[in-house]
Formats: C-alpha cells, sequence, structure tokens
C-alpha cells in the first residue's frame, strides 16, 4: 500500500516512467530543491521508493516496507526504479522542517516504539510537554503515517499527507489525536518517538556541479574502483570497493588482511566520502603511505599506490560508467544539523548553519591522535602499558573524555553520574563501565532506552578498542 509522505505540495505527476525519462524528473525536482526541499516518488503496485533533495542536491533516498520508512542507498533507488513494473512518478514540494522530520523517521532509531492499545498517547505526550522536551513522534500503519514535531515542549508542526503551516484542528496535539484515535479504532497503530535529530545523506551521495547535465545513471551506476594487493610484485588478491569502507590490517576480523608484524591490529581504512576514495591512517605504529609520502588522510586518484608495511595495495578504476569529480559545493553539508538551537529557525526556508563543530557525522569525529615513537618495521604493534583507557563523548556540544580506571564510569540521567544522558527513559543510573580480571565490562542496570554497542543492543558485554556506545542520542566511543 502507498504511503502519502506529508508534503506542502505536489510539483508534477507523471503515469509513464522510462530510463530516460527518470532522468528528466531527478533534474525537475533537483530544479525544484533550490528554492525548497522536494522529494521524487517512483512506486508500482508493490514497491515505493523516494528521494529527498536539497538545495539542488540528492541528499537521501528511502523505500517503504511494511508500513516504515528505511533508508537505502541512492544506487538502490535508481537500480529499484528501473525495474518497477508500470512505474508512476510523483514530485513534491517539501518545507525545512518536513523534509528533517522524513529524515529522523527514515533514519534514526527510535527511543520508544509501542503500539497504540498498549500506551497511554496523551500521556505520553503530556510528559514531553511537561519535561520541554524536542522529539518526534510517528503513528504509522500500511499507507498511514503521521508525525507530531515537538520543539521545547511545544507541538511546532504536524505533518500528515498534505501539511500546513497552521493547525486545523484547536491545535497541531488535537488534530494529530483526532487522525491516530480514529485509525486505532480500526486497527492499532505503531508509535514511534524519536529524539536523535542528527541526519545525514545517503552513503553513495556524490557532489553534483551546477554545470552537470549527463545522465544521474552514470553517476550512480558507476562500477566502484579495485584495489590491488602486491607483495614484490606478485599480486596476492583483489578487492571490489563494493561498501562504504574496507579495513586493512593484520587482524582476521579486517576486509583486507595483511599478515605480517609492521602491519597493526587495525592499519587504514579506505572509504568513500561524497564520490570521492580516500585512505585513512588509523593511528598505525609504522604509518601509511601513498606513493612513497606518510600520510593521515589522502584522497586517492587513479594508479595511487599506498605502502603498508611491505604490501602495496594499488588503486585502480574499472571500466564502465564515468564516475562524476567530488567538486566541493557551498550548502551541501555532510550532516543536515536540527540542533536544540536550532530548531525555531528551521522553518520554511534554509536551516540556520551549524556550528562548526557539528557539521561532520558523529561517526566521522576526529579523535586527537596519541603521540607515538617511530620502531624498526619487524616490531609488533604495541602500546604503553601505563595508557589507560577512556571513553570519548561525542554530543552537539563538542566531545569530552572521560577516563577509565578502577572506578567504575557511571552513565545515566542523574547530575553524579560520570556521563550525564538527559533524555526520556534514562534511568538515574542506566549503564557503568567497570574493570573485572584485567577486561572492561559495560552493564546495563536500568531504564527503559536500549543500550547499543556497535548497533547492536546489549545488557553486558566486553568492550574492545573503538566500540561505539550508543544510549537516547549520545554516542561514545571506547580506546583502550
Amino acid at each position: 500500500m502507498r504511503i502519502l509522505i506529508p508534503h506542502a505540495s505536489i510539483i508534477a505527476e507523471s503515469d509513464d516512467v522510462s530510463r530516460s525519462s527518470l532522468n528528466t524528473l531527478i533534474r525537475r525536482a533537483l530544479d525544484a530543491s533550490a528554492e525548497k526541499p522536494s522529494a521524487l516518488e517512483i512506486h508500482d503496485a508493490t514497491t515505493q521508493r523516494f528521494l529527498l533533495l536539497r538545495e539542488k542536491q540528492i541528499y537521501a533516498a528511502a523505500e517503504a516496507t511494511g508500513g516504515q520508512l528505511n533508508p537505502i542507498t541512492i544506487r538502490d533507488f535508481m537500480l529499484g526504479a528501473t525495474h518497477m513494473n508500470f512505474p508512476r512518478a510523483t514530485i513534491f514540494e517539501l518545507s525545512t522542517k518536513l523534509l528533517h522530520s522524513i529524515l529522523v523517521v527514515t533514519q534514526k532509531k527510535p527511543a520508544l516504539r509501542v503500539m497504540t492499545n498498549l500506551v497511554d498517547l496523551d500521556e505520553l505526550i503530556d510528559k514531553i510537554e511537561a519535561e520541554g522536551k524536542s522529539c518526534i513522534v510517528c503513528a504509522s500503519r500500511d499507507a498511514f503515517l503521521a508525525v507530531l514535531r515537538y520543539e521545547k515542549g511545544k507541538a511546532s508542526a504536524f505533518c500528515w499527507e498534505k501539511s500546513v503551516a497552521t493547525p486545523r484542528e484547536s491545535s497541531f496535539r488535537e488534530e494529530f489525536l483526532v487522525r491516530v484515535y480514529t485509525q486505532a479504532a480500526v486497527k492499532p497503530l505503531t508509535v514511534s518517538l524519536y529524539e536523535d535529530f542528527l541526519v545525514s545523506f545517503a552513503p553513495d551521495a556524490k557532489n553534483l556541479s551546477d554545470n552537470f547535465h549527463g545522465r544521474f545513471e552514470d553517476v550512480f551506476l558507476s562500477k566502484p574502483p579495485v584495489l590491488i594487493l602486491r607483495f614484490k610484485d606478485r599480486e596476492i588478491g583483489r578487492w571490489e570497493m563494493d561498501r562504504a569502507q574496507l579495513r586493512i590490517g593484520r587482524t582476521p576480523d579486517n576486509d583486507i588482511v595483511v599478515d605480517n608484524l609492521a602491519v597493526s591490529r587495525l592499519h587504514a581504512v579506505i572509504e568513500e566520502d561524497r564520490g570521492s576514495y580516500v585512505a585513512r591512517d588509523c593511528d598505525s605504529l609504522n604509518g601509511t603511505e601513498v606513493n612513497g609520502e606518510r600520510i593521515t588522510r589522502r584522497v586517492l586518484k587513479e594508479g595511487d599506490e599506498i605502502s603498508i608495511g611491505k604490501h602495496v595495495i594499488a588503486f585502480r578504476s574499472q571500466s564502465g560508467h564515468s564516475v562524476a569529480e567530488a567538486d566541493a559545493i557551498a550548502g551541501f553539508d555532510q550532516t543536515m544539523v536540527m540542533s536544540r538551537s536550532q530548531l525555531a529557525a528551521a522553518g520554511t526556508g534554509t536551516p540556520a548553519a551549524a556550528p562548526s563543530s557539528a557539521r561532520e557525522p558523529l561517526r566521522s569525529a576526529q579523535i586527537p591522535a596519541e603521540a607515538t615513537i617511530s620502531a624498526p618495521t619487524a616490531l609488533v604493534d604495541a602500546r604503553p602499558m601505563t595508557k589507560p583507557s577512556r571513553l570519548v563523548i561525542h554530543s552537539e556540544h563538542g566531545e569530552h573524555t572521560v577516563m577509565i580506571a578502577q572506578k567504575p564510569v557511571t552513565i545515566g540521567n542523574d547530575e553524579a553520574c560520570d556521563v550525564r544522558i538527559d533524555a526520556m527513559f534514562v534511568a538515574p543510573r542506566h549503564a557503568e563501565i567497570v574493570r573485572e580480571d584485567g577486561h572492561v565490562l559495560l552493564r546495563r542496570i536500568a531504564g527503559l532506552r536500549p543500550l547499543r554497542v556497535n548497533g547492536r543492543v546489549v545488557r553486558e558485554c566486553e568492550l574492545k578498542d573503538k566500540d561505539e556506545i550508543q544510549l537516547a542520542s549520545e554516542l561514545m566511543v571506547f580506546h583502550e
């Protein structure tokens, strides 16, 4: 069943989408997004996909599955659109609030998800208003999708089908409840609560220059480059760059394993960044070189050779569709930040500029490297025994570090906690990090909010170097 996403108006509709007309539709949606955000929907009887656009850039893509919106790559959108049966298309005009709300519902994990017959919706909304929370409440089922947006405890928008700037009922809250209770009388709906407002573009998003007039399938369906591992001019293996990141290191959990003592456990990564491919050293002991020059981070070009110990990884493009150059385009940030202080500015125009410290996604926040002393290449990668474990907390206010000694590190919403997280359903003492028998353990103690390590919900686990811990919207990275 087709979900009609919240929108301000319909710009255009088409009953006959072909491979050539898809290119025209994307260009028209891009042009429309120069003034206000837009969305391009392609659907048939069984499948529904969206492109979300702003400031003449393709920002993200989504697919409707089982009454829920889920993120997909732009490549998946392009491939899916060309394999539908008699597809139809609609271009929607959005506002900044509509675009951001759709992205939150699509990309983020809800703090709470429950059926309407198991929750008192009035009581939940009362709590949001009483505590002055900024969050999004979404009710969905099959083709029905309604979103109530709160900014500092005040309902600022109700997004359902054709959304309006002022409530039709006495308030946005009442309008939302009327719609939800009417639908729930027939069959329960899924209610989801979102508190994390930081959203990002699709992993394969690319910067499109103003003078780009080519075909979009040539950009997003291009063949990825190949990495060729060599030792003494003998090819050992090759890998296609068909994912967002390839890990290179000595241990078996890496994508490219180089079994040599001069190579660190996680030595370097090669990752895609808005159409470019980047080699990044991971604080390895013996360093990473590109074309004989030691690097921390370097954008790769055709023919570049990455030296790791005595091994060389050659970067080679494949024949096929050409890849657009990833020029720096003003206004296309890597993340779309809607922080608490900016929510009021997110009306129908361009969102307020984010603080420079918040413009990069949390996962790519740079942690200052520890000073190291170079060693002979034959030495095993070793860490100073006196180096203490630490927890680096990334938030919209910046980052800070908590050292992990013998005393437990407490996490919760109590003022006395070492890491305080002020969010709904976070207990006063929600979790703790403790040292036991030479191991560092993370334990969930109480609270309704799930505790995640590297995206997986845990109750207790042993922490490893660079594990990512998430509670509510707070991201914490453990370092040994």
